[in-house]
């Protein structure tokens, strides 16, 4: 039975990853940017002392204050799963991580110190042409073969 527990534990990591993943959460903060930025602080620092007891899900966090008073919450756990189907040539997992690069390079052009540490560490694939795994990922947004409501559609959307 000691596989079954690790699987379990293992589903349940990634059951809380993937509801971080999805959860590229908007918070309408009344259109003024400091309830936004507190939002941002009070996740950040959630997410660090859940790391610090030892949830990975919870280290894989970043959060990002976007224009309008919205939030984006975004888990960089996919790139532990993406990254090696990437590089074993499956594009849905090189669109996806194409995408997550572009948002989180974004991200760290604002100053946000943590998608600059994901974007500079990875891993990311070995060879990619990111832009057009980008406009690959809109395509299969649009066509339906990812969920409008996945994280990767979403992420479009804001970039």
């Amino acid at each position: 039975m000691p596989g079954k527990s690790t699987d379990c534990g293992a589903a349940s990591v990634r059951a809380i990853a993937g509801l971080l993943a999805l959860a590229v959460v908007l918070v309408a903060a009344s259109g003024c940017t400091p309830p936004a930025q507190k939002f941002v602080d009070k996740i950040r620092a959630e997410a660090t002392e859940k790391c610090n007891e030892g949830n990975q899900a919870a280290c894989h966090t970043i959060v990002q204050a976007l224009g309008g008073g919205k939030v984006a919450i975004e888990s960089t756990a996919p790139l532990e799963t993406q990254t090696p189907a990437c590089n074993a040539g499956k594009q849905d997992a090189c669109q996806q991580l194409a995408v997550l690069h572009g948002e989180l390079s974004s991200w760290c052009s604002m100053g946000n110190g943590q998608a600059c540490s994901a974007v500079n560490t990875g891993p990311w694939p070995a060879k990619w042409d990111e832009p057009a795994l980008i406009d690959a990922a809109k395509l299969a947004c649009l066509s339906g073969r990812f969920k409008p409501d996945s994280n990767t559609c979403q992420a479009l959307e804001m970039m």
